[in-house]
């Protein structure tokens, strides 16, 4: 079943956008990446916060609405949740019908779902399925058009019925929470850092990319991101041990694999956009675009990262920074040719929310989250060079 609906999806969503003979990994109209459970694993009468990440280049600055629906666990297996019912992919308009069991969970980017507390209730105590898991549905409906919660069922019953004659650009997506009485649960894989050409990048950094170059793209866990379960089987208990995979995503520029295994996949190439090896690939006219990873375990559980990058003009300038004041956790950089800056590092760390102030003719950004200590200040900048600013920024 769950493989008939992923059919069903893609289905829906190359009638909508088209068939296109592109790289997988490539983002250019709109697109679910991940869904992220958080956390992936709960027991009945408990919450998982859901986040999700999508792409759509296509529409710059247009509106996009997201509707959740979940669905009640089925842990007996009967096939009678309502996230069962193929129609609902086809006919998005009978979720304003609210079958039983089916419910509106929230409009926006995130919502809250909810696993009933007799979710257990019609099996046995010591059923297996109570410690493996049963499953909660969830159903993201992604809208490239407006629409607002408080809009009565007439004015949603007609943004879906758009859905369904493909006038809307949408993409349904269908991912799960698990629920179960396992004592220790499972939690989402963590990133611990991006590594480009064997350099690990500061936190929260902007990638400096040259136009058509390549680079070793790859990515660390901690090792708490590989965890040990317990399955129960019929001829007996056995551990496990998960394994955590990646999956790229990117504006432009090309990978060389869309999949890789963080213990046994080597760093993937990627290729900066403008490559002559691509020519299907130029260059953006702003010379910036993202590249997202999603890391998933083998238990359900994903996280997701957001890479913005810039490619360089190496005729340009470099920015100096003079000095660092911080007031209220506000750090006002000061320099010369700070509009060339797209990044000021503070140790491992790169100032959060920074960005060149036109009106001040100073780089502003946020305190990054360091431990108490001091840290040396290096200063990225549009031509893709990195330098020490011979400054030292104190966290106390």
């Amino acid at each position: 079943m769950r493989r008939s609906l992923f059919i069903l999806v893609m289905s829906l969503t190359a009638t909508a956008c088209g068939t296109q003979f592109k790289p997988e990994t490539l983002v250019d109209t709109l697109r679910v990446l991940s869904v992220q459970a958080d956390p992936p694993e709960i027991h009945p009468g408990e919450t998982s916060n859901l986040s999700i990440l999508w792409g759509d280049p296509s529409r710059p600055g247009g509106t996009t609405t997201i509707i959740w629906v979940g669905c009640d666990p089925d842990p007996q297996d009967l096939g009678r949740s309502a996230c069962n019912d193929a129609t609902i992919l086809l006919k998005p308009t009978q979720i304003t019908s609210y079958p039983p069991g089916l419910k509106l969970l929230a409009f926006g980017r995130t919502a809250v779902y909810t696993a009933p507390l007799t979710t257990f209730d019609p099996i046995e105590a010591d059923n297996p399925i109570r410690t493996n898991g049963t499953v909660g549905q969830v159903l993201a409906v992604v809208i490239g058009a407006g629409a607002s919660p408080t809009d009565n069922a007439e004015q949603l019953d007609a943004l879906l019925k758009k859905i369904e004659s493909h006038e809307v650009q949408t993409v349904l997506s269908l991912s799960r929470v698990l629920v179960s009485d396992r004592a220790v649960k499972n939690a989402n894989p963590a990133l611990e850092r991006l590594v480009i050409d064997g350099v690990p990048q500061p936190r929260g950094a902007r990638l400096q990319l040259k136009i058509g170059q390549d680079y070793k793209i790859g990515a660390t866990v901690p090792a708490s991101a590989k965890e040990t379960y317990t399955l129960k089987q019929p001829d007996g208990s056995k551990e496990l041990t998960e394994e955590v995979v990646g999956a790229w995503y990117s504006t432009s520029g090309r990978f060389d694999q869309a999949r890789f295994n963080i213990d046994t996949t080597a760093p993937s190439t990627f290729t900066a956009p403008g490559s002559t090896k691509a020519v299907d690939d130029p260059v953006p006219e702003k010379k910036t675009g993202n590249v997202w990873l999603v890391l998933r375990d083998t238990r359900g559980g994903q996280s997701f990262y957001d890479f913005p990058f810039v490619l360089c003009d190496e005729s340009q300038p470099s920015a100096k920074v003079t000095s660092l004041t911080e007031m209220d956790g506000q750090i006002t950089v000061t320099g010369t040719n700070l509009n060339q800056a797209f990044d000021v590092i503070i140790g491992d760390a790169a100032m959060p929310k920074g960005a060149f102030s036109s009106a001040t003719g100073n780089y502003l950004g946020d305190v990054p989250k360091l431990a108490k200590g001091t840290y040396p200040v290096n200063v990225r900048s549009k031509n893709c060079k990195d330098e020490s600013t011979g400054l030292m920024f104190t966290v106390p």
